[in-house]
C-alpha cells in the first residue's frame, strides 16, 4: 500500500533536529533563573557548572535562546537598527566607544529579555568572552523564505557568532535557535533548537553568508549562496550533501526532474516530495549510484511551483520549479 503523509504534519515535524547539545547541559541550564541583572552573573554560573569551552558555549547558547524573546514588533516596524552618533580623537578611542556601545546593547538585551539578531549576538559574545571563550559577531546574509531562492540582489540582514573551540572556528546563531516568526500573526513563536550551535562552515553556509570575506571558509560566492535551494535545519543531521545546488529548476525531461544528493553512509531513509498545491506528500522514486541518491519527481504538467523535499518525515529542502 502506498503511504501518504499529511503535508501540514510534516511541516511541523520539520522542526525536529539532531541534538548537538547534550541533554544534561540543557537540563542544568533550565534550573537557572530566567533573568540575570548582569551578564557576569550568568558567566559565573556557567563557569561553575561546566568544564570545557564546548559545554560552556553550549550552556550560554541554551540560556540565551531559551530566555530571550525575538522582538517581532521591532522587526515588522523596521526598527531593527539603532543609529548612534559618537565622536573620537583616535583609533583607540573609536574602538573603546564601539566596545562600550556593544556592551550597552548586550545589557539592554539582558534587561528587556527581548532583541533582534544584533542583540542576541552581542549578548552571546559578551558572556562567552567573560567565560574565556573566543567569540566574534558576524554580519551577513541569511535565507529564510522561498522568495530568497535565486535572489539576484540579496541584502545583508542578519548577525550571528563564531566561536573558537579546539583551535577551530564554529558558527552559532542563537536568534534562530530561539524560535521563529509567525508572519501571518506577526508574532514570535518560541521553539528552541540546538541545530544552530557549533555548526561547521559548509553546513552553516547553506543559509548564512558573511559580509566579511575572512569568515567565508567555503568556496561559495554570494551568487552561489543566493542560487541554492532553501535548506532547513532538519537537513543538517541527515548525512547528505547537496549535489543539485541550483534552487531554481528550469529544465525537465519527459515531465520529470531529478534531485541529486550525496550520502555519507548507507543508513536507509524514506524520501517524499510535495508541491505546495498538493494536500499529501508522495514517495519519490530513488535510484542509487554509489553515494549518489537520485530522486525522480513527476511534474504532472506543472511548469512552475515550489517543490518540498522530505526525508524521514522532516522537510529538508525547497526548490523553485520555473520551466522555460
Amino acid at each position: 500500500m502506498r503511504t501518504f503523509l499529511i503535508y501540514l504534519f510534516l511541516m511541523l515535524l520539520g522542526n525536529l533536529v539532531l541534538a548537538q547539545i547534550q541533554q544534561e547541559v540543557i537540563t542544568k541550564v533550565d534550573t537557572y533563573p530566567s533573568r540575570f541583572n548582569h551578564y557576569e552573573q550568568l558567566s559565573k554560573r556557567v563557569m561553575a557548572d561546566f568544564e570545557g569551552d564546548y559545554d560552556r558555549a553550549a550552556a550560554i547558547y541554551t540560556w540565551v535562546a531559551r530566555n530571550i524573546q525575538y522582538d517581532a514588533k521591532a522587526f515588522f516596524s523596521g526598527r531593527t537598527i539603532k543609529s548612534v552618533r559618537y565622536s573620537y580623537r583616535n583609533e583607540a578611542e573609536k574602538i573603546q566607544k564601539e566596545q562600550a556601545l556593544r556592551e550597552e546593547l548586550a545589557m539592554e538585551t539582558l534587561k528587556k529579555k527581548k532583541a533582534v539578531c544584533q542583540g542576541y549576538s552581542e549578548l552571546y559574545r559578551l558572556v562567552c568572552r567573560a567565560c574565556g571563550i573566543r567569540c566574534e559577531v558576524i554580519s551577513g546574509y541569511s535565507r529564510t523564505g522561498v522568495s530568497d531562492i535565486g535572489q539576484s540582489r540579496p541584502k545583508a540582514d542578519h548577525a550571528w557568532n563564531a566561536i573558537r573551540i579546539n583551535n577551530k572556528w564554529l558558527f552559532v546563531d542563537a536568534t534562530w535557535g530561539a524560535g521563529h516568526v509567525n508572519y501571518q500573526k506577526k508574532q514570535f513563536v518560541p521553539d528552541f533548537t540546538p541545530a544552530y550551535f557549533a555548526v561547521g562552515a559548509d553546513v552553516f553556509g547553506y543559509n548564512h553568508y558573511p559580509e566579511d570575506p575572512q569568515w567565508n571558509f567555503t568556496k561559495r560566492t554570494l551568487k552561489d549562496f543566493s542560487e541554492q535551494p532553501l535548506v532547513y535545519h532538519s537537513f543538517f543531521g541527515k548525512g547528505f550533501e547537496l549535489v543539485s545546488r541550483q534552487g531554481q529548476i528550469t529544465k525537465a525531461r519527459k515531465g520529470q526532474i531529478v534531485i541529486e544528493l550525496k550520502a555519507s553512509g548507507n543508513q536507509p531513509h524514506a524520501f517524499y516530495y510535495a508541491f505546495r498545491d498538493m494536500k499529501y506528500m508522495q514517495p519519490a522514486r530513488v535510484d542509487e549510484k554509489g553515494a549518489l541518491r537520485m530522486l525522480t519527481i513527476d511534474l504532472e504538467n506543472r511548469r512552475s511551483g515550489y517543490l518540498d523535499i522530505v526525508i524521514d518525515e522532516e522537510m529538508v529542502l525547497t526548490y523553485q520549479v520555473k520551466l522555460r
